[in-house]
């Protein structure tokens, strides 16, 4: 009996009165038809324990039993059973089946298949029909033999990174930690791999993080048992010949060599190539490597490349990063093997990409301008954990700024009524502000072409400023008005101010009830297109979005947005559900659509941070949702401010 069915169960045991099909749709997340099919299910198998569940017209369902204790039995039982991990889910059969494949060298029937997963031979082909879809990416194929069964067929190098995409890299509940599957050999022989590897990196002084030394060790590992099994990689000479020049081919010798001593496996000067591969895959960084020794190890394209993204991201979210020689020499330093890896279809693993998208948003956003740009100028395409990577470096440069500058934000001052007042504006702004401001400088409005903006967040001005111009501009009265300072203070103290600044009451939608996120995203942007706040391409650019990287980002929120923006201003609209919908892969209650001025000049990190604030927790979050009406909504958001 699968988990969902168990479940049902436990929810109708513990419950006081009957339940609907809409209720335990929603907890389980799954829709209500799928719930009435395993009550059907789930009453065939409770006749063995004269037990039912009952449906109540308008009422819903209820567990019916003589005795308490026999349910707990039948419980347990049933358990015992699904311990074994036999898998239920479309996700986990698929999963399942990859590493049985791509385990076994021989040939595998397909009705034993079926009858491991207690499935129907159709099912199988369904779950087949995905899996050939996955093997295509690697250009591997199943290959079917009459009265022998099917076993996957194509190059050994793609088999074993395919090996280690679904086995090493991907979670499952069936390989255990990425400790445990590497059972695959002895522990003895993987500890003897991993002693001899980190010996051999340490006497070439070869910088390498603990991710990338497990990633190696379970190539490794791969390769062994492979090489046992008589799999054995085969490579064209050309490419032979151009890794045997690279520095990392000596170290892979000496690492092979003694594995080869030690475990008693043959490796092949090809074998010893592929680990070359891997070493040439494994990252640079290193805090010793100087900027200026940066430019001998990287080349042309990627300084360009790298420039270029940055440049984009400035333009998108004016952070004020082109002149941070550190960000770029890590992200070119990063690229490096990042390209390495993608050349020879590679994967890398990072386990902190959860937590990097839902802790550092704006930066995973400004990390996918990254991936366009590597598409684009090297026409290479980076998955997720890469753009994790790439969001890292982005984040740092962030923190160094902050550090740097305190965050004070830095101003210069247009002024056309001569220097007397721009002085007297100047001590104002200095009165008022104190040292939350750093005045740059004033200058007249003739010469403002002719001024270097890259280190000013904002310009204060007296008079109206027609140019388009690279950083926000604020009119103000020489003579400070009120209503000059408050605008002032939302970029001076903006987080203070920040929430307030972007609340509408006309797009903020409260216990909404709705199946899925496709509609919610169709509904909040249907409302801005009839206001004309865009147009109907706005809805399509932003589920491109989503399906480009999932904005869920746990905690039952969601912060979609558009690849393009279209509105004047920045603001958000708000919706939270009566009940979860799957957002792609996790449940979501609050949804934030992030509706960002076309020409953006403001820096959007104290935004990104409110939100992050504000949605941190399960405790803000419920709070959230026991609102009914707007001005509820935003006293509760002040409270938290």
């Amino acid at each position: 009996m699968d988990t969902r069915l168990q479940n049902i169960i436990k929810k109708l045991q513990d419950a006081k009165e009957p339940i609907t099909s809409s209720e335990l749709a929603a907890s389980l997340l799954v829709s209500s038809k799928t719930v009435r099919n395993d009550i059907k299910v789930l009453n065939q198998e409770l006749k063995e324990i004269d037990a039912r569940i009952e449906s109540y017209r308008g009422k819903g369902y209820q567990l019916i039993a003589d005795n308490e204790k026999t349910i707990e039995d039948f419980l347990e039982n049933h358990s015992e059973i699904n311990r074994e991990d036999i898998p239920s889910k479309h996700e986990e059969r698929v999963r399942f089946l990859m590493e049985r494949l791509l385990f076994s060298s021989d040939y595998i029937k397909v009705e034993d298949l079926a009858q491991t997963l207690y499935i129907s031979r159709s099912t199988l082909q369904n779950e087949l029909k995905t899996i050939r879809t996955i093997l295509k990416k690697y250009d591997l194929n199943i290959e079917q033999k009459p009265h022998h069964g099917i076993r996957v067929m194509g190059n050994e190098v793609q088999i074993r990174f395919c090996i280690s995409e679904y086995i090493f890299n991907q979670k499952s509940n069936f390989a255990g930690s990425s400790e445990d599957w590497l059972e695959i050999l002895p522990q003895e022989e993987v500890k003897t791999i991993q002693n001899i590897t980190l010996a051999k990196l340490r006497d070439h002084k070869t910088i390498i993080s603990d991710i990338s030394l497990q990633n190696l060790i379970t190539h490794i590992a791969i390769a062994c048992k492979r090489i046992r099994e008589d799999n054995v990689i085969q490579m064209v000479q050309s490419e032979m010949k151009e890794l045997e020049k690279k520095d990392k081919y000596k170290v892979a010798m000496e690492i092979v060599r003694d594995i080869e001593s030690s475990l008693k496996v043959e490796f092949s000067k090809y074998e010893v190539a592929y680990i070359t591969i891997h070493l040439q895959g494994t990252k640079l960084a290193n805090s010793n490597i100087k900027n200026e020794e940066v430019k001998s190890l990287i080349d042309d394209k990627i300084t360009d490349s790298v420039t270029e993204m940055v440049k984009r991201i400035d333009e998108k979210f004016n952070l004020q990063l082109q002149q941070d020689e550190d960000l770029l020499s890590g992200l070119s330093l990063h690229l490096k093997p990042a390209i390495n890896r993608y050349k020879y279809n590679m994967n890398i693993r990072n386990p902190m990409l959860e937590d990097i998208k839902a802790r550092y948003p704006l930066s995973f956003e400004a990390a996918l301008i990254g991936k366009e740009v590597l598409l684009e100028k090297l026409n290479i395409k980076i998955d997720e954990n890469e753009v994790g990577y790439l969001a890292l470096h982005i984040e740092v440069a962030q923190e160094r700024q902050k550090k740097n500058t305190d965050r004070i934000p830095r101003c210069l001052i247009v002024c056309a009524s001569g220097l007397g007042s721009a002085q007297l504006l100047k001590y104002k702004l200095q009165t008022t502000f104190g040292n939350q401001l750093n005045i740059m400088g004033t200058t007249e409005y003739h010469n403002l072409l002719n001024q270097s903006l890259h280190n000013i967040d904002f310009i204060i001005s007296t008079i109206p400023i027609r140019e388009e111009m690279p950083v926000p501009v604020k009119t103000v009265s020489t003579i400070l008005s009120d209503n000059d300072i408050m605008n002032i203070e939302k970029i001076v103290v903006q987080e203070n101010f920040v929430v307030e600044t972007y609340l509408r009451e006309k797009y903020t939608y409260l216990n909404m009830d709705f199946q899925n996120y496709e509609d919610v995203i169709k509904y909040i942007c249907e409302k801005l297109t009839e206001a004309d706040e865009v147009d109907h391409t706005y809805v399509d650019s932003v589920l491109k979005r989503e399906n480009y990287s999932p904005t869920s980002f746990g905690n039952l929120v969601a912060i979609p947005h558009p690849l393009d923006p279209q509105t004047e201003e920045t603001f958000w609209s708000i919706m939270t559900l009566k009940k979860p919908v799957l957002w792609i892969d996790k449940p979501v209650q609050i949804v934030v659509l992030l509706n960002i001025a076309k020409n953006n000049k403001e820096n959007l990190k104290p935004m990104y941070n409110s939100l992050m604030q504000l949605l941190d927790d399960r405790n803000k979050v419920t709070s959230f949702l026991q609102c009914k009406m707007y001005d509820h909504l935003k006293s509760v958001i002040k409270s938290v401010e």
